[in-house]
């Protein structure tokens, strides 16, 4: 899926991947190629990995959750997570500060499956949720994502190790890249530990 906007595409980012492999770039993901069956086979499946890699500014997303659903226990309250949702990350009972280091952190929350298991029954998550338009991507996510198609396509197109030892070498740089400037984008979320302001006082 690719945003109007965008010069950059699935079979872009697909194109990157196999010429680093010295394959012949494809037109479609529907050619009748086995390079294109295996992108088309495997896209999905790496965009959602590489997503999940870290907590994306383009991908994160915010979600309040209030139920009277209880565990099968009946020991903490049962939240549905967004069927988009690839992780969350953080669970919140109160969010009312605007200062993000006075949230305050549902102690003990689980993801269980689909669901937050959590002691409050009003809680505020945060995740990543999956992103399949590409003109969303970040210039520096689409190289990484271009670099873990190659490393896990090198084995099938050249049977070659030292390739794929490359690929996945490859891959690590670009993330690491990647990852620095995301979080270059605002302020670092800072958290508080109680433990720590009881001392102090």
């Amino acid at each position: 899926t690719q945003s109007t906007t965008s010069m950059v595409s699935e079979v872009s980012i697909c194109n990157q991947a196999l010429s680093w492999l010295g394959q012949n770039a494809i037109l479609s993901l529907d050619d009748e190629s086995a390079a294109a069956e295996w992108m088309n086979n495997n896209y999905p499946f790496l965009r959602d990995s590489v997503l999940e890699e870290r907590m994306w500014t383009f991908a994160a997303a915010r979600y309040t959750s209030e139920t009277a659903d209880m565990s099968e226990w009946g020991d903490q309250y049962k939240h549905s997570i967004p069927l988009v949702w690839l992780s969350v990350f953080r669970c919140y009972y109160d969010v009312s500060g605007n200062d993000p280091s006075c949230w305050s952190t549902s102690e003990g929350w689980v993801r269980e499956g689909e669901f937050v298991l959590a002691k409050d029954a009003k809680v505020y998550l945060w995740g990543i949720q999956r992103v399949v338009d590409t003109g969303q991507f970040s210039p520096l996510f689409t190289q990484a994502l271009a670099a873990r198609l190659a490393a896990d396509a090198a084995i099938p197109f050249t049977s070659d190790r030292k390739i794929q030892a490359d690929m996945w070498a490859l891959y690590q740089a670009k993330l690491a890249d990647a990852t620095t400037r995301d979080g270059q984008q605002g302020g670092n979320e800072q958290f508080r530990s109680s433990a720590l302001i009881n001392v102090r006082r």
